[in-house]
Formats: structure tokens, sequence, C-alpha cells
């Protein structure tokens, strides 16, 4: 039985795409509901959440160009 060999480029840009799907599950999951901390405050602010969640799609997508500059300057011509 034949195993396909998968790049360790292939390999980063499929967790990477598990990774987003997590982060906007996670922030489907949050932001669908207030949050209250104790003493009934509510959280500071849900744009501060909702930032929180786009800096790590942010971070994911530097990743991603980070992988694509490597592979375009290493690859084999």
């Amino acid at each position: 039985m034949s195993q396909t060999a998968v790049s360790p480029e292939v390999a980063i840009v499929t967790h990477l795409n598990d990774l987003r799907r997590t982060i906007q599950a996670l922030a489907k999951l949050h932001l669908s509901h207030s949050h209250e901390l104790s003493g009934h405050q509510t959280v500071d602010s849900r744009q501060s959440l909702v930032l929180s969640f786009e800096r790590m799609e942010v971070c994911v997508a530097e990743i991603e160009e980070t992988l694509a500059t490597i592979t375009e300057a290493t690859k084999s011509d």
C-alpha cells in the first residue's frame, strides 16, 4: 500500500486552514452571547473581542504570506 508523501508546505497550509476554521468557530461561540464578569460587569467591549479574533486571523494570514515567500525563494527552477 503506497502512501502519498505530503510536502511540509502543504501540511502547514492544511493546519493553517484548520486553525482559521477553529478560530472562526471560537469567535462565533464567544460573540454569540454577552459575557458577565464578577459583579455583573459586562466585558469591557464586545469590540475588543472582535478585534482579538481579527488579530488571530491576521496572524494566520501573516504565516501564510511568510510560507509563500519561503516557498517562492526556495523552489527549484
